[in-house]
């Protein structure tokens, strides 16, 4: 919920109840940990402090994805009294490894200014998906 608020800019979406989206993040999660989501968090000092996480989807598969699996890494978050120290960078190292390993070839994430250096210092580039939103 940190990244949440850091990212609507230091407040909740004012039309949205914090309580009833952290209730449904909560059972959102219990549905699909481990199964097709999984969860990284960084501690520092026993306060978590850092977190990353890996949504797989299933596609047909085609040429450039024979298996069809792809990853989609998201919740990329570190606290800024824990930044630049390299956490999100193993996080995002396991996911990658994780995603590999899953079969995924293609992975792929939503970027946030602050973040992107980062992924494309791991050799993320831009594709060619485009998106409509109701907003």
């Amino acid at each position: 919920m940190a990244m949440i608020v850091e990212l609507f800019g230091g407040e909740y979406a004012p039309d949205v109840d914090q309580v009833a989206t952290t209730a449904a993040n909560e059972r959102w999660i219990a549905e699909h940990f481990g199964r097709d989501f999984i969860a990284w968090m960084a501690d520092l000092d026993g306060k978590p402090v850092a977190s990353a996480a890996l949504m797989w989807f299933p596609h047909p598969p085609g040429p450039k994805n024979p298996t069809g699996m792809e990853a989609y890494i998201l919740n990329v978050y570190t606290r800024p009294e824990a930044r630049r120290m390299g956490l999100a960078r193993a996080l995002m190292d396991r996911l990658v490894e994780a995603a590999r390993a899953a079969g995924a070839r293609r992975v792929w994430l939503r970027a946030s200014a602050d973040g992107r250096l980062l992924y494309e210092s791991m050799g993320f580039r831009e594709g060619d998906y485009l998106q409509l939103t109701p907003d």
